[in-house]
């Protein structure tokens, strides 16, 4: 009886066992974030696998209207319908699916309906589905929502040991590095996974004190800073102050690099071999002094003097500007900023924005005027000689206009006079030709009545015995009168005759 019973069961088994095997199974997931801001986008994406090749699909994505509004989609038709046939049979499928959220509240995004059949003999698979919740929100919900958290976990450098010990509260440490060192890597691990921070890993140093700021953002945006000294040790410094700072002679050819146009070179300086910038053109030995805070300027070195470079970039042009204090014809002296540095400059007016400088051309090692744009910061040569010329000319041409009319002015003057003069000429003419007119018209009566009677001869010789004063009083005329008959003829004439 036993025996007959295992035998049923082991051929149960045969026909059991391989439909087991050959079932195949597979998921439908839906990802994607969980809170998006109201008005923003967001994507979703649905991905398809199995471990069995698939050989088709067909899938249908739901969401609720009212929360999400699609805006693109990969799917075959373009909307959240996957419908699908594999040629060669795939184990996965993914598409993407983005929304637009219109309001706040809580919804969901799933794939009810769905199914997939194998490639190698198209039994149906079988599938299991997820959903994504999704959370809408204000921008304020979101900010208020973010991480205040802007410490730091740990600090410190490689090899080192910092101090004090780190305090998540402290944020002044200092460290001794070895002379001759040129970088140090500093590690700093935020409290908070969602903070960013700035100012670690690998960072380059130099001989003496070395100011390094590591920063630490928590995801609100707020932000902390924490200050680490490196101090590398420097056996032998060079000292040295300039206008009342004092730097550090930089003794390490990598902790000091040359401006453009210039190469590599060395001076000596207290015993001492150190790197240096020299420009043949210009004659200029270049070496790099670090202030108390770690910066690094560059100084014009010559015979132990030391006078602080100071280049100025223009658009075409590298010049470094010279003390000049002369005033430049038809402009004025002045002070001012050119790229942060104080200059003496001539220019037009205080208004404009254009200054003259006298300056040395790095690339070609001439001295000459240069007109400084400072809106566009850029230079270009100027021609001082021209300048003058112009003011020359000008010159000429205002002397020119001055003579002329210095002369018409002495011109209208002579004429004024002149005119004065002919109108007393001519009232001095006046009084003679009358006078002359009258005697001339008395000899004529006298000779027109020669044969007259002894009447008239009376009349003539009581005439002759007209009192003297009389005669003198009829001989005479008044200006006026004089002046009348000359410019009106035909009375005076008339007047005459009356006589």
């Amino acid at each position: 009886m036993k025996k007959i019973k295992f035998i049923v069961s082991f051929f149960l088994a045969l026909v059991v066992l391989p439909a087991m095997v050959n079932a195949a199974s597979g998921t439908v997931s839906v990802t994607g974030t969980s809170t998006v801001v109201v008005n923003n986008k967001v994507t979703v994406t649905v991905n398809l696998s199995s471990s069995t090749a698939i050989g088709s699909w067909e899938m249908q994505l739901d969401y609720d209207k009212k929360f999400l509004q699609l805006t693109s989609s990969s799917a075959e038709a373009g909307g959240t319908k996957m419908v699908d046939v594999s040629k060669s049979g795939v184990k996965s499928k993914k598409y993407t699916f983005t929304f637009k959220a219109l309001k706040t509240g809580s919804t969901k995004v799933s794939v009810d309906m769905y199914e997939a059949y194998a490639f190698q003999d198209f039994s149906e698979i079988s599938l299991t589905s997820s959903s994504k919740s999704l959370k809408i929100i204000t921008q304020e919900e979101l900010e208020a929502s973010y991480s205040k958290d802007n410490d730091l976990k740990d600090l410190s450098v490689e090899g080192y040991e910092i101090s004090p010990a780190f305090s998540k509260d402290n944020l002044n440490y200092s460290v001794t590095v070895p002379e001759g060192t040129t970088s140090v890597n500093v590690i700093a691990t935020p409290n908070d996974s969602k903070s960013s921070i700035s100012g670690a890993g690998s960072v380059e140093v130099t001989e003496g004190s070395n100011n390094l700021s590591i920063v630490v953002r928590a995801e609100n945006g707020s932000e902390k800073t924490y200050n680490l000294v490196v101090e590398v040790v420097d056996a032998n410094p060079i000292n040295v102050t300039v206008d009342k700072e004092h730097y550090t002679v930089i003794k390490l050819r990598s902790n000091y690099v040359c401006p453009e146009l210039y190469e590599e070179s060395e001076v000596e300086i207290e015993g001492f071999k150190v790197p240096s910038c020299y420009n043949e053109k210009i004659n200029y030995n270049l070496v790099g002094l670090k202030k108390d805070d770690g910066t690094v300027e560059s100084f014009i070195y010559e015979k132990g003097k030391y006078t602080k470079y100071n280049e100025v970039t223009g658009t075409s042009l590298k010049i470094v500007i010279l003390d000049y204090d002369k005033e430049l014809p038809g402009l004025s002296k002045a002070t001012s900023m050119i790229d942060g540095e104080s200059y003496a400059t001539n220019i037009y007016e205080q208004k404009d924005n254009y200054y003259v400088v006298y300056g040395l051309n790095v690339a070609t090692g001439k001295k000459d005027f240069y007109l400084y744009d400072a809106l566009n910061n850029t230079f270009a040569l100027y021609n001082n000689d021209q300048v003058e010329d112009l003011i020359n000319t000008n010159k000429t041409y205002l002397y020119v206009i001055v003579a002329f009319g210095i002369g018409l002015l002495l011109a209208i003057i002579c004429i004024i006079k002149l005119s004065l003069k002919n109108k007393k000429n001519k009232k001095e003419l006046l009084k003679e030709p009358i006078t002359e007119e009258v005697k001339k018209e008395e000899v004529k009566k006298k000779k027109e009545k020669p044969a007259k009677e002894v009447k008239v001869k009376e009349e003539k010789k009581e005439t002759s015995k007209i009192d003297v004063n009389e005669i003198k009083e009829l001989t005479e005329d008044n200006s006026d009168e004089t002046e009348t008959y000359y410019l009106f003829e035909s009375d005076r004439k008339k007047k005459h005759k009356k006589k």
